[in-house]
């Protein structure tokens, strides 16, 4: 995590780490912003970060459990709408971010939701957000 921070502040020039949480592949959650600060991508959002190359690799059970655990803990103490809407980062941007492999698992999820994608409206529309977000929210 202190890698992850250090890489933020020294070579993207950002006040902190990016995300709210990160999940790693052992099922542990990290605390990033947590849930009082802001994170980097867009402003009323929550951003969750999978911690591993998922381009390459396939998310761990425990990690897929616990980002899912963490969405519902959000809910039942209102970090976040009950009515939520899940979005990946390469639906926002062009990037590979989250990996292949663990959008194909995130799109199947309750609440996620296909903005940019077909016919439906680009995302963060709802919020007034740029056609690229790109961190500066």
């Amino acid at each position: 995590m202190r890698t992850i921070q250090d890489s933020a502040i020294a070579e993207k020039n950002l006040p902190d780490i990016q995300s709210n949480f990160y999940v790693g592949d052992d099922g542990n959650i990290y605390v990033g912003r947590g849930w009082d600060y802001a994170n980097t991508y867009a402003n009323d959002t929550l951003a969750v970060t999978f911690m591993g190359d998922y381009g390459r690799y396939e998310p761990s059970e425990k990690q897929l459990e616990a980002a899912q655990y963490l969405l519902s803990h959000a809910v039942a103490n209102k970090f976040v709408d009950v009515q939520y809407k899940l979005v990946a980062q390469n639906q926002t941007k062009v990037t590979k971010s989250p990996g292949a492999n663990v959008y194909r698992y995130i799109k199947k999820w309750p609440h996620f939701y296909p903005c940019g994608i077909g016919d439906n409206p680009r995302c963060g529309v709802e919020l007034d957000m740029p056609d690229v977000w790109n961190g500066t929210m």
